[in-house]
């Protein structure tokens, strides 16, 4: 995972199968479904594969095996070719692949008709798959109720800029009524949106809903600062850069971005301190590990490998 974009989906896919399966029409709403995450299982590398899961219903068990790409590279794509070779001889269980292409502007006009994968010992399997466009999937699934999750997903979907529209007032509403925004945080949803809709829009337009959603719910100015910064910076650190340089300017704003991220996703972790002791150059991997970050632990990791990282210079 290189980007926020992709994290966003590794984060869909890990918390909410069911609505990234209802969202692709491979689940059907009210049907009883057991959902079992295997790569971890059988030991196989996440990094290779988004993602795989073990179905079960009435009908027998199958797996659904994922990737999802901004840009086609034939090699990395054969790799689900292998691991369909691998979960099937490991699960005996047929193997169903799908390839999520996240923007228009980015995807191959012809498409293979397989996957295929080529040892260097002269191994060589093909496999079929499907191919999913987000842009022509209908977003009507991501303002039902109980499904706030796929909110910043609709703008990549079907209806462009009145998609994005919707969403804004979606989530206006949303966080307008606390209660029922329950444990969804506006910092962590407001990311997502700002970070998806780059693949999509222009930064003028991205701006526009961004600086419309802070008026309009946002109680302080935290989640705008963590969204608009990974896309041109914080406007604190640019200020401050005329007067003491505008890369000290920038750099600043953007540790102040991870210690307000750090402080909204993690707030136990305490270690918001260690960004001192981080290159400035080092910043932009650092912010980039921290959203895509699962878990504490991730995010521990992530700053301690940028702190070791400066002791070494």
């Amino acid at each position: 995972m290189k980007n926020p974009h992709d994290g966003a989906f590794k984060d869909l896919a890990e918390d909410h199968p069911e609505l990234l399966l209802r969202l692709l029409g491979i689940l059907q709403p009210g049907t009883k479904t057991k959902i079992k995450h295997v790569l971890r299982d059988l030991r196989l590398n996440e990094v290779h594969i988004d993602h795989a899961y073990r179905m079960e219903d009435d009908t027998g068990s199958w797996v659904e095996m994922f990737e999802a790409i901004t840009s086609w590279h034939a090699e990395k794509i054969g790799t689900m070719a292998l691991y369909n070779f691998l979960i099937q001889h490991k699960e005996d269980l047929p193997v169903f692949n799908h390839v999520l292409f996240m923007a228009e502007k980015y995807a191959p006009k012809d498409l293979p008709d397989r996957l295929v994968h080529e040892g260097k010992s002269g191994l060589r399997i093909e496999v079929p798959y499907q191919a999913h466009r987000l842009w022509e999937i209908d977003p009507a699934l991501c303002f039902e109720p109980a499904c706030e999750e796929l909110l910043p997903w609709a703008p990549l979907l079907k209806g462009g800029l009145a998609e994005f529209e919707r969403t804004t007032v979606a989530m206006e509403r949303l966080f307008e009524d606390r209660e029922k925004a329950g444990a969804l945080k506006p910092a962590v949803l407001v990311s997502k949106l700002a970070s998806l809709a780059s693949l999509r829009y222009d930064k003028s337009a991205i701006k526009w809903f961004l600086e419309r959603l802070e008026k309009k719910i946002m109680l302080s100015t935290d989640a705008f600062k963590v969204s608009w910064l990974y896309q041109e910076g914080l406007e604190e650190g640019k200020a401050e850069g005329i007067a003491a340089g505008k890369a000290e300017g920038k750099a600043e704003g953007k540790a102040e971005a991870i210690r307000i991220i750090l402080s909204d996703r993690f707030p136990a972790l305490g270690l918001a301190a260690e960004l001192n002791h981080v290159r400035p150059e080092s910043l932009d991997t650092l912010l980039t590990a921290i959203l895509k970050a699962q878990n504490p632990e991730d995010a521990r990791a992530a700053i301690l490998a940028a702190v070791d990282a400066n002791k070494a210079s």
